[in-house]
């Protein structure tokens, strides 16, 4: 699988928060950021099906 790097400003108390987050999940930020867009995707996937 390929994978493609994207650069994304964010809020600094954001980053603080999600970089809490990765380290309470024992992961990295990158893996957390990934998972949390995959999962918010996959949702809206589904949304759409229902309707």
């Amino acid at each position: 699988m390929n994978k493609e790097v994207i650069y994304v400003r964010i809020d600094e108390d954001l980053k603080k928060t999600l970089d809490m987050l990765a380290l309470e999940e024992q992961r990295s930020l990158n893996n957390l950021v990934v998972r949390i867009l995959s999962r918010y995707v996959e949702q809206k996937k589904k949304d759409t099906v229902k309707q």
